[in-house]
């Protein structure tokens, strides 16, 4: 093992009936399939919606009850544990406050840290070492043992999860590669699950038609990635081949009611009766600007936009 892991044996956990505190471990377990997925290429982690809704799924895997996760406690308390070069994990406070924070206490909720810092850095030495695939397998599989083997089937889900994370993260770091037909079976959850999370991620959680957002406090999301040529036609799992939309919406498309054109606008089909005011919501969406994300290299493909206006029902 590398000597660089030692140190998350060492880690200030508090205790419940069912074995160590999960906060602690679990914080660090989402923070490595982060760098895995190449979403933090240094050792500054940023806590973004993507970083705590990765806490909450590892907390509903390790103990089954999503709700009871609380982040704020091991962003903050983290920073009492040692890493090998230093503290383990070092709050970047913000500049008016931090020669008084040590003075301030225990923040009271997520959004009083966030107010007080919105980024810490990883121990400089750990992170290099979880920049290493094979090291980065070795430091999940030593804190849910050492941790979270209390409960069998809560480990076994964890597991499964983490190894499935991690076989995500390597296509989220190389999105083109989610272009082409699956050689096994076991890549299909893998691509789809970075299909899901890149698409989500670049139009922030935000539907491309209605515009509607919304994200539960236990971090999940109202809308769907919806992929603009079938897979079962394109085999194309590339963030340009999907769309964010809500459920209802994403079903209006694959029964080609509703379409994105090239002209970037919403088409309804004509077979959507505009005297039926039950069809009021789809009517509605007719001419609508396509909401795209910000960075272009996540746009969709003008190929797949014709795609569906070819597919829309006349």
């Amino acid at each position: 093992m590398d000597t660089r892991l030692e140190y998350l044996t060492r880690l200030r956990v508090g205790q419940r009936k069912a074995g160590p505190a999960p906060n602690k471990p679990c914080l660090l377990l989402a923070v490595i399939c982060e760098i895995q997925s190449g979403h933090f290429s240094s050792p500054r982690v940023a806590i973004n919606k993507r970083l705590l809704a990765r806490y909450h799924d590892l907390y509903e895997a390790a103990t089954g009850n999503r709700q009871a996760a609380n982040p704020r406690l091991p962003l903050w308390h983290l920073r009492n544990d040692r890493g090998p070069a230093g503290p383990l994990w070092s709050p970047d406070y913000a500049p008016e406050l931090a020669p008084h924070a040590d003075q301030l206490g225990q923040p009271k909720s997520l959004d009083n840290l966030l107010a007080r810092f919105a980024s810490a850095c990883l121990d400089a030495q750990l992170f290099a070492a979880l920049q290493d695939s094979d090291i980065a397998r070795q430091a999940c599989a030593l804190l849910t043992h050492h941790y979270l083997s209390d409960d069998p089937p809560a480990l076994k889900r964890l597991t499964e999860y983490l190894e499935r994370a991690l076989a995500s993260g390597e296509y989220e770091k190389a999105p083109e590669s989610l272009a082409g037909t699956l050689q096994e079976s076991s890549q299909q959850y893998a691509r789809s699950a970075a299909f899901r999370s890149l698409v989500l991620e670049a139009y922030d959680y935000r539907c491309a038609a209605s515009r509607l957002r919304y994200i539960t406090p236990d971090y999940r999301y109202l809308v769907e990635a919806a992929h603009l040529i079938p897979f079962s036609v394109s085999q194309d799992d590339r963030p340009v081949n999907g769309l964010a939309l809500t459920p209802n919406l994403h079903w209006a498309m694959d029964t080609h009611l509703i379409a994105p054109g090239p002209d970037h606008r919403w088409h309804v089909s004509q077979a959507v009766d505009t005297l039926v005011p039950d069809n009021d919501w789809l009517c509605q969406l007719d001419g609508q600007p396509l909401v795209l994300p910000r960075n272009p290299r996540w746009q969709p493909t003008p190929e797949a936009l014709a795609w569906r206006m070819d597919h829309l029902q006349r």
